[in-house]
């Protein structure tokens, strides 16, 4: 995509410094979880009221006997993409390993047009704290999603605005259900954010039980 067809406001996601400063975030208060998110997100999901199904696709259908549903999935597939798919990034990751320290750092991205890869994420750097010889890492090839690819990033051209627009409405008519998250509500968003929105998502939800209302589909508009 031609620089031209971007919006000015994606100059927001990336940093530019002239320093040696290598935060990706000019965050005064910036942490990893101290063992990864994977057990971060385990711990979440030890819960008695908690079930997991997995190697499921989410339909609609699977909401009913329930009172409320919170989906976290692309927007357009909650409704069978019946106005048309919404257009996302995907990523292929491809590993290798490395003995020793392979850039220094935990990501190094790469903006040359000769270059097939957008960055490389070297693992170990993401956990100062620990030492380790050897080095996974991994090289990041991004493209445009097709059906059942993994959809990491929504582009929100114009054209996927519209579109969204129209999502948005189907989703304010449906009852029951609160869209959330990245793919909920079409959105880029890092982590730190991600978090913060579903903790008040959950307070909002919990505030409008208890006034006996019902809850919004989106607690933050994605328009």
């Amino acid at each position: 995509m031609h620089p031209s067809e971007l919006p000015a406001s994606i100059l927001k996601w990336l940093p530019v410094r002239f320093n040696y400063d290598d935060n990706y975030f000019f965050h005064k208060f910036q942490c990893m979880p101290k063992n990864g998110y994977s057990a971060m997100i385990r711990a979440i999901l030890d819960h008695p009221g908690i079930t997991i199904h997995l190697n499921k696709s989410f339909a609609r259908a699977m909401g009913e006997g329930y009172d409320h549903v919170f989906y976290s999935g692309p927007l357009d597939e909650y409704f069978d993409c019946e106005l048309e798919r919404l257009g996302y990034r995907t990523l292929d990751f491809k590993r290798f390993d490395y003995d020793g320290d392979y850039q220094g750092c935990a990501v190094m991205n790469y903006g040359e047009e000769t270059v097939p890869y957008t960055r490389i994420t070297e693992h170990k750097h993401f956990a100062p704290w620990e030492e380790h010889e050897s080095s996974v890492c991994y090289r990041e090839f991004s493209r445009s999603a097709e059906f059942g690819d993994i959809p990491y990033y929504p582009i929100r051209q114009v054209k996927e605005k519209e579109l969204l627009s129209a999502y948005v409405d189907l989703a304010n008519a449906t009852r029951g259900v609160t869209f959330v998250g990245r793919l909920g509500t079409y959105r880029y968003l890092d982590m730190d954010v991600t978090i913060r929105e579903a903790l008040d998502t959950a307070r909002g939800f919990e505030a409008k039980v208890t006034d006996g209302e019902e809850a919004p589909a989106f607690f933050v508009r994605p328009v």
